[in-house]
């Protein structure tokens, strides 16, 4: 009678640990990421009165500088939900774009929301390489022999694996 008590404490124990293992896999977890965007101070921002120095002091540093054209400033804000492992989805989405002017005067501001937002198919194309290319352990087993002792003499040390003085 005592082994059949202890096989379904251990049977229960097993089921509790399961349980235990794969709760996780239920939670619901938020997250923000990037510039939590202040109402207040969006507001604040004046084309033609505020400037570069005065937007970064009160918005602070942008998460993007636009590479061409008018510098363009943007602060992008991401709510987003996952379940588990299943893979997450956004809730809310803010990206709030600062255009200058040539003399660092605020021109615009805009406001985007995940209405917005553009789903895009990046290009998957490979750049071709010249010559031959060389696999994991082709690389791996070449390189054996290239690297000499380390310390005064050595290839890793001091005068790149010459003698004494450089010489």
């Amino acid at each position: 009678m005592g082994s059949l008590k202890s096989k379904s404490s251990k049977g229960a124990l097993l089921g509790c640990m399961a349980i235990a293992l794969l709760l996780p896999a239920c939670t619901t977890s938020t997250q923000t990421r990037g510039y939590v965007v202040d109402e207040d101070l969006m507001k604040a921002i004046s084309p033609g009165v505020d400037n570069r120095n005065s937007v970064a002091d009160m918005l602070g540093t942008p998460s993007i500088v636009s590479a061409f054209g008018n510098e363009t400033w943007f602060y992008v804000s991401r709510d987003t939900v996952s379940r588990g492992f299943i893979e997450e989805r956004p809730l809310t989405q803010t990206v709030v774009e600062v255009q200058f002017d040539d003399g660092g005067a605020v021109q615009n501001v805009k406001r985007y929301g995940l209405a917005d937002a553009q789903e895009i198919d990046p290009v998957d194309n490979i750049t071709p390489i010249r010559g031959k290319t060389l696999g994991f352990f082709e690389q791996l087993l070449r390189g054996i022999g290239r690297v000499g002792p380390a310390g005064p003499g050595g290839a890793g040390g001091p005068g790149g694996g010459r003698g004494p003085g450089g010489r």
